[in-house]
């Protein structure tokens, strides 16, 4: 079940004789058949791939006029053979065709460069984590291109969109010590750093399969670095990431969390079966084949622990345990299809309660594109079905997907940013702020983020229904913390003309975004949290 290793991995990809050359490799590159992934900026070559693209472009085109001549910068790597290195680029070029490549250590052969291709699809994001969720932890990357860059690496040979997702569910953790889960805490931290080095090794086009392998990886050297770092630690999580690359989601799981994709009719299906002991979930029974060590559930004698798969839980990783855990996660790859509507990942404890896939369906189709607030309103659900929630797991990440196309974006005649737009806004403050004081009513806002929050969605609830908009003019005049909501008539919350920057990024990302007449998901600055209305 724990498919293919990178050593096994040229038998899975399939060796292509056309592409395989006797390889010499140069300088500090000899005797070490995996120089990539020993260094840090493994693949970063300083080199803007625009820049590496136009070089290719000129090579072609000198390739056509005549003889093929060696570009600048390139030396062959042996005497009598095609190919040529440049060091500075870290990629070889090929005499017989004219083409740039690089070297695949892992399937050892030349794989053409490739330049990552941008795919017109729109995507929305939002998470929500009831307050007393103090042992889940979450992570949203939206932009991974950037992240690596921040790392000096580069995975611009990535299509794009590119993100990466994360969902941890901690369980055997300490809530009144500092940290309330060490694991949770240690994988939001660390397992970028295992898996963007992997990524940015190899500029080629990466096959699902090379894809699962790296994540797979990615999450066995993350639980056996915990393990070393931190051998007193009892606590342990289950986990679900998703890297976004183009037209295709990366889906790994390990433990219960679920992982749900939802589709435009109204249909969804949990993507991966639980890590968990047979009989903790009704409707799994079929696991004994993660239980070398065990068996199923017995209600009379229950199993010292219910997963079967996790990160962390050290003392049932040893060879002599029993039970013993694995650290491999499932991994899947969702080819985007026009039909896909999200995925949504939940904690186990809120996803029973509200019931399952099918609940999880139609509170998505209800509130897309508002990632957020379909986040927000399954928490709600749960809430309001189990009226104690004691310290259960209650969070969940949403991600909306939009203009799903076949194939990477056709050019289309670049469409100008506004410089400015006309915007009305409703505020609710919380105290986190960087202001407690509600000036409108000259009193100090003691409410949690979560009440904010709460609020406002039910606000939007109210909204959907309302195209003159008339309900949000009063909620405005109603509830709004901002000083705007004092304004008459059809100004009530107005901003004037807002400018980029003014509120922040994550204010500007929404509010330039939106149409004339649309509204918002929430939307958290210093301020507080709001909704926004574009009325030009």
């Amino acid at each position: 079940m724990s498919g293919p290793r990178p050593h096994e991995l040229r038998s899975a990809l399939g060796a292509d004789p056309k592409l395989a050359h006797e390889i010499a490799l140069t300088g500090s590159q000899a005797g070490n058949a995996r120089h990539w992934e020993d260094k840090p900026n493994a693949g970063y070559s300083g080199t803007p791939m625009w820049k590496i693209k136009a070089q290719l472009q000129e090579q072609q085109a000198n390739a056509q006029s005549g003889p093929l001549k060696v570009p600048e910068g390139f030396k062959q790597v042996e005497k009598g053979k095609p190919m040529y290195y440049n060091d500075k680029r870290q990629v070889y070029w090929s005499g017989e065709d004219g083409k740039t490549y690089v070297y695949d250590a892992v399937m050892e052969r030349y794989s053409l460069l490739y330049d990552g291709k941008a795919f017109d699809i729109r995507i929305a994001v939002g998470s929500c984590f009831h307050e007393k969720a103090f042992q889940a932890r979450h992570v949203l990357v939206k932009d991974l291109a950037k992240a690596a860059q921040a790392m000096r690496m580069s995975v611009e040979h990535l299509d794009r969109p590119c993100a990466l997702y994360a969902l941890y569910e901690g369980h055997r953790g300490k809530p009144g010590s500092g940290a309330a889960n060490v694991c949770a805490e240690f994988c939001v931290k660390q397992l970028h750093q295992k898996l963007l080095p992997k990524l940015s090794a190899f500029r080629g086009f990466w096959e699902d399969t090379r894809l699962e392998v790296a994540m797979r990886e990615s999450f066995e050297e993350l639980d056996a670095e915990f393990i070393d770092k931190h051998p007193g630690a009892t606590d342990g999580c289950c986990a679900t990431v998703a890297l976004v690359t183009g037209a295709r989601v990366v889906i790994a799981t390990l433990g219960d969390v679920a992982a749900v994709v939802c589709m435009r009719n109204g249909e969804a299906e949990e993507f991966a079966k639980p890590h968990v002991v047979p009989g903790v979930d009704d409707d799994d029974d079929d696991e004994e084949d993660d239980l070398p060590n065990g068996g199923p559930a017995d209600a009379g004698n229950p199993p010292p622990i219910q997963w079967t798969r996790s990160l962390g839980d050290a003392e049932f990783k040893k060879s002599d345990s029993s039970p013993r855990l694995l650290s491999t996660p499932d991994v899947k790859v969702l080819h985007l299809e026009p039909k896909h509507l999200g995925i949504a990942f939940v904690c186990r404890a809120l996803y029973n309660a509200i019931g399952k896939s099918t609940a999880v369906s139609t509170v998505s189709k209800r509130c897309a594109p508002r990632a957020r607030m379909a986040a927000g309103a399954l928490v709600d659900a749960a809430v309001q079905w189990l009226g104690q929630v004691g310290d259960l797991g209650l969070g969940s990440i949403v991600v909306f997907f939009d203009r799903i196309e076949d194939g990477p974006a056709h050019k289309r005649a670049r469409k100008e940013d506004p410089s400015q737009v006309r915007l009305r806004h409703i505020l609710l403050k919380h105290r986190e702020c960087k202001s407690t004081i509600d000036k409108v009513r000259n009193k100090q806002v003691k409410r949690s983020r979560g009440e904010a929050e709460r609020l406002l969605r039910a606000v939007l609830e109210e909204c959907q229904n309302d195209p003159g908009m008339k309900i949000f003019t009063q909620k405005c005049k109603d509830i709004s913390e901002c000083q705007s909501c004092l304004k008459a008539g059809e100004l009530v919350g107005d901003l004037s003309w807002v400018k980029p920057g003014k509120y922040g990024q994550s204010f500007d990302d929404v509010a330039f975004a939106l149409s004339v007449g649309q509204l918002s998901d929430l939307v958290e600055t210093d301020q507080g949290v709001h909704i926004i209305l574009r009325s030009a």
